[in-house]
């Protein structure tokens, strides 16, 4: 037995693809859908046996309803297998998803998702991957898609993460952009994803801040907002990190507000790498490029109230394109000698160098009026140091994990320090602060860990941070509570 990448659950050796996640074990660009946990609609009241082997492989060359002949395998999961296949009767490749019964809560369940499925079947926007069939096939419920090439969005912002880059903010929002586009056909037409993720999120070509091809996917599990079709279980569908509050208290009453909640989580991961999760700091907290605007439309976003948020897709893209356009004061530094890009305000930038040569003349009228024999002037009093901005730092950190440091910062930002896991291990800490941001090293001399990481400080009392092992994969993240209690107030 071995452990999947992924999530650690138990795998089978030589299996290529964890039977609970569907993660790829070899890695690389997967091509098509990797997610099919989003379709899980079971009922705790009626949840059937997890057979793994109740779902037997279909070999490549065989055919399935008659129609589809197996080519490879996408990807598996524990809801079922997605494979390439030609469609006969089209000619073409599709992407063919075959959903275990066994964690469907019964033929009711199978009922609605065809029926999802054919209301899905007509929306059509180049951001939403086609569906072309759904049906059932010898008790096997099956959905033929759209088969594409690409990157989840998932797997692309965890490279950014790995190379230590931050996606730019005009590129997070051209993505978040093109997101809302393909909800908003969705919407249109009654459908709600109700189980929005990265992992659903397959980029087709590199995002710039002019274009982000992509494509939505797993409209699966979404649920006609209007016309009669089977409530079936009310179980509150989605994937809990990216999860409306409401879907969770009353799953039913979940509308579009959903969706626009759980892209607002996906706009700030993408910009801070880690989720808004209890005392959560805004994005500009630790990015001088991210406006206080966007601060605000994300924070509308993920209000608990659906009735505060954004209303509608198109009315959320508009109040992004005013955050990222007209909202923010931050300007890149630029040479002298270039010219002041289209769209950023002249006016601004012309009353700055006004001002500045203003100052520079008072200055010069002021040495000039001075002149004459050179005042000798007696010794001063010792300057006073001021209090370094990592003051605050010094004391307990917190991780909310159960690891407890004690950790002194210098005034350069250098930090050093000791704890012990929750397991009863030392650790030793140590790295460098520049600004808010930072980079530091881990080490658990008992276990032999070594972990690399970066930071990224509120300024307050809060240090978000991301730890990698020795290959440069994610280990963890969250976020440190200095000199305070996960959930306290600061230090006042």
């Amino acid at each position: 037995m071995t452990k999947c990448k992924n999530c650690n659950a138990q795998m089978a050796d030589g299996d290529r693809f964890c039977p609970e996640c569907g993660a790829d074990q070899q890695g690389g660009r997967m091509e098509a859908l990797m997610t099919i946990g989003g379709l899980e609609t079971v009922d705790s009241s009626q949840v059937r046996p997890n057979d793994r082997g109740g779902m037997p492989d279909i070999a490549p060359g065989a055919e399935f309803a008659g129609r589809y002949v197996i080519e490879s395998v996408i990807g598996k999961g524990g809801m079922g297998v997605v494979y390439r296949a030609l469609d006969k009767l089209a000619d073409k490749s599709v992407a063919l998803k075959l959903i275990r019964a066994d964690r469907l809560s019964g033929q009711g369940a199978v009922k609605r998702l065809i029926s999802e499925g054919i209301t899905t079947r007509d929306i059509r926007h180049t951001n939403i991957v086609a569906v072309y069939d759904v049906g059932e096939a010898a008790g096997q419920p099956f959905v033929s898609m759209e088969f594409i090439k690409g990157q989840s969005l998932r797997d692309w912002h965890r490279e950014k993460i790995r190379q230590r880059l931050d996606v730019p903010l005009r590129v997070a929002a051209r993505i978040i952009a093109e997101v809302l586009d393909g909800l908003a056909a969705a919407h249109a037409a009654g459908v709600i994803h109700r189980d929005l993720k990265p992992e659903n999120i397959m980029l087709t070509e590199e995002p710039t801040e002019a274009a982000a091809p992509l494509k939505i996917l797993d409209f699966g599990i979404a649920r006609a907002t209007s016309g009669a079709t089977d409530s079936g279980t009310g179980t509150g569908l989605g994937t809990p990190r990216y999860m409306a509050p409401e879907q969770v208290t009353a799953a039913d009453t979940a509308g579009s507000a959903a969706d626009i909640y759980s892209l607002s989580v996906i706009f700030y991961e993408l910009l801070v790498d880690v989720l808004p999760q209890g005392h959560w700091q805004p994005p500009s907290g630790g990015r001088s490029d991210v406006p206080r605007t966007i601060d605000e439309l994300i924070e509308r976003g993920l209000s608990n109230r659906p009735a505060n948020r954004p209303q509608t897709a198109k009315d959320y893209r508009k109040q992004l394109v005013d955050a990222v356009n007209i909202g923010g004061s931050y300007v890149p530094p630029v040479k002298p000698e270039t010219e002041p890009r289209e769209g950023l305000n002249v006016g601004l930038v012309k009353w700055g160098s006004i001002a500045l040569a203003a100052v520079l003349a008072i200055f010069i009228i002021a040495a000039i009026a001075g002149g004459g024999e050179e005042e000798k002037i007696g010794p001063g009093p010792d300057p006073v140091s001021p209090q370094s901005m990592y003051a605050d730092l010094n004391g307990q950190w917190d991780d909310g994990l159960g690891n407890l440091y004690s950790v002194s910062v210098s005034d350069n930002g250098a930090f050093s320090g000791a704890g012990q896991s929750s397991y009863g291990y030392t650790l030793q800490l140590s790295g460098q602060l520049n600004g808010t941001s930072g980079e530091f090293s881990l080490n658990a001399p008992n276990s032999g860990g070594r972990y690399t990481g970066r930071m990224q400080w509120d300024r307050g009392c809060h240090i978000s941070f991301q730890t990698y092992d020795m290959s440069g994969s994610l280990a963890g993240q969250g976020q440190m509570h200095v000199n305070h209690a996960p959930g306290a107030p600061c230090p006042s």
